[in-house]
């Protein structure tokens, strides 16, 4: 009987449109740095369990009060072994404005005990010389731990050509017909083949300001769109209109990402 071949997490979906996908998103990510700048990665990363645990917290909130919790938690905690010996209920209490605390807390103990088991201390250095996919499988293992979590770490501590997939580049890449999915994840497997090489960073991090500044969920600045004339929104002659007659509320600092200040 031949063996079940696994599923691969990080597959090569392969329309036969992508030629003219890739140049579509390369048109896209020129427009963006134009409106938006270059984002160039620092050479001055955090350590990949940082990464890790930072890209947690800021699951199922803002990165505002994601940064918050990280801060509240390496005060009371400077160590990664003080963390791991401290009760689940103190972390929660430690990290509640982040939202989900004693969910949060009790997967960072839950890490905690299987990076030492399998490091030997705190430390997820070793990764560096692991492919993107044997650093994905690896850490997807961990409860709380997906995709985007993941590719954050290849990213943000190690420096790979990888584009993260949050809510925001989930819900621009199907609005401007870059991706069409239902799931982060499966926005993930369409882009990855489409991205433009070495520009995976500015791409992720423009189209999380864009999503956050323009293309937003709920009442998307369509009238102030630089990639109107790109878009697929079925419904962006609507919210242009209405845009049009009332003005952007403020929602915080668009510019932060957690990951630029972590430590």
């Amino acid at each position: 009987m031949k063996a079940r071949k696994r599923t691969s997490l990080i597959q090569d979906v392969q329309p036969p449109e992508t030629r003219s996908l890739r140049k579509r998103a390369t048109e896209i990510a020129d427009l963006l740095e134009e409106h938006l700048g270059k984002p160039v990665l620092s050479g001055r990363r955090s350590r990949p369990l940082e990464t890790l645990i930072a890209t947690l917290l800021s699951q199922n909130t803002n990165d505002l009060n994601s940064h918050r919790a990280w801060v509240n938690l390496r005060k009371r905690y400077p160590r990664w072994e003080d963390v791991a010996s401290a009760p689940s209920r103190e972390i929660a209490k430690t990290i509640e404005v982040g939202g989900l605390k004693n969910q949060k807390a009790q997967r960072i103990k839950k890490i905690l005990d299987i990076v030492r088991r399998d490091a030997g201390d705190f430390d997820l250095s070793f990764l560096k010389s692991k492919t993107n996919e044997e650093v994905i499988h690896y850490l997807t293992a961990m409860k709380g731990v997906g995709l985007k979590t993941a590719a954050c770490v290849l990213v943000f501590s190690m420096g790979r050509d990888v584009f993260p997939v949050d809510t925001h580049i989930h819900r621009v890449c199907n609005r401007l017909a870059l991706a069409k999915s239902k799931t982060a994840e499966q926005t993930y497997a369409q882009m990855r083949v489409i991205v433009p090489q070495r520009r995976a960073y500015s791409f992720h991090v423009n189209l999380i300001r864009f999503g956050r500044k323009v293309c937003r969920s709920q009442n998307p600045l369509c009238v102030e769109c630089p990639l109107y004339d790109r878009c697929a929104f079925q419904d962006k002659e609507r919210y242009a209109l209405n845009a049009a007659a009332r003005p952007a509320k403020s929602r915080g600092n668009p510019d932060f990402i957690i990951l630029h200040h972590v430590s």
